[in-house]
């Protein structure tokens, strides 16, 4: 229960299923209101996240996965089928209005554009902080053990790409005893962690480095840039996700990339929501299976600043050798803070 007690004291309300009180309301206020009054961001962790998904092979061996980005989707050996915890599946109500997403979405961009910049403090960076979940699961020996594995990152970004990430780690949830057993056998985490990492000046991130375009047909080249032709239109939504974690946009910046999402062939509204830190949003969805699994990618956006509020994907219609129930969601990223501040010492 002490992992339970410990998820539930950093994630408060983000699972749309708990009651909240007073005090987690608060906390939301005060969470919106710094969405509201500067940018938004958070998300991405490593200095190295992979683009594309992997097919992951196990043979009688341990394999540990983080499904952040990364689908696996197809093992050599069938796993005995013990269901993971996953989190609860938000709840979609009707649409803001009857347009279609690509202008629904432009209305948006127009609503971020018209956002003012507060100014910047001297001696301040880009700060960002979000609340994620991952599915991780460990397969030996033809079964599969599945974990929540919440966590909590914050970054600081220079001028010249330099700064700093803490990625925290919360212990692991697991479906029951015997499996976090079986994990902890197998050499898995069963305690939280925290790891520091400081950049110097060019290091923070090999990706988004310098000024992000603030011009919609640019910024998709600009992601483009490094990688291979002809991406699935979902790829670009992954990216604006990931972007959002790790920069801090102007409203310019921020209506960009709502123009570049309303411009992906397969985008629809999904209707209005509650999302995990108990904010108000609109949603927009890619269902595809352009990387292995048939999968909605989701994407909530603030109606009243333009700004992402969160992105999440949800297995749809089939899992594959991953021991979850669909629909799953199987990945979650909560944007709280995007402001400027001054690097902790």
């Amino acid at each position: 229960m002490r992992a339970v007690d410990e998820v539930r004291q950093l994630l408060g309300g983000l699972d749309p299923a708990q009651n909240a009180g007073p005090a987690e309301d608060g906390r939301r206020e005060q969470d919106l209101a710094r969405i509201l009054a500067s940018d938004r961001g958070g998300g991405a962790a490593r200095g190295a996240v992979p683009r594309r998904r992997s097919v992951l092979a196990a043979a009688g061996v341990l394999v540990v996965a983080a499904v952040s980005g990364g689908v696996a989707t197809e093992m050599s050996r069938r796993p005995r089928p013990a269901y993971a915890v996953t989190p609860a599946i938000l709840s979609f109500g009707s649409p803001a209005s009857a347009e279609p997403a690509g202008i629904r979405l432009r209305s948006l961009a127009a609503v971020a554009a018209a956002q003012t910049m507060p100014p910047r403090p001297a001696g301040t960076v880009e700060h960002l902080e979000s609340v994620n979940w991952f599915l991780n699961f460990s397969t030996s020996g033809g079964r599969t053990v599945s974990a929540v594995v919440p966590q909590q990152w914050q970054s600081w970004r220079t001028d010249d790409d330099a700064g700093r990430m803490i990625k925290r780690d919360l212990s692991p949830v697991f479906r029951s005893d015997a499996d976090r057993r079986q994990w902890q056998k197998w050499g898995g985490r069963v305690t939280s962690s925290e790891e520091v990492h400081d950049y110097p000046a060019g290091g923070f991130f090999s990706r988004f480095r310098g000024a992000v375009p603030a011009d919609a047909a640019v910024l998709r080249g600009w992601l483009e840039a490094g990688t291979s032709a002809n991406q699935a239109p979902v790829q670009y939504l992954e990216d604006i996700a990931q972007l959002a974690g790790m920069r801090l946009l102007n409203p310019a910046q921020r209506a960009a990339t709502l123009r570049l999402l309303a411009d992906l062939p397969g985008m629809t509204v999904t209707g209005t929501v509650t999302d995990r830190a108990g904010r108000i949003g609109e949603a927009f969805s890619i269902t595809t299976d352009a990387h292995g699994l048939p999968a909605k990618h989701t994407v909530i956006v603030d109606p009243r600043s333009g700004a992402l509020l969160g992105y999440e994907e949800m297995l749809t219609t089939t899992a594959g050798s991953l021991n979850v129930t669909t629909p799953a969601v199987i990945s979650y990223r909560s944007y709280l803070t995007a402001e400027y501040a001054a690097v902790p010492r």
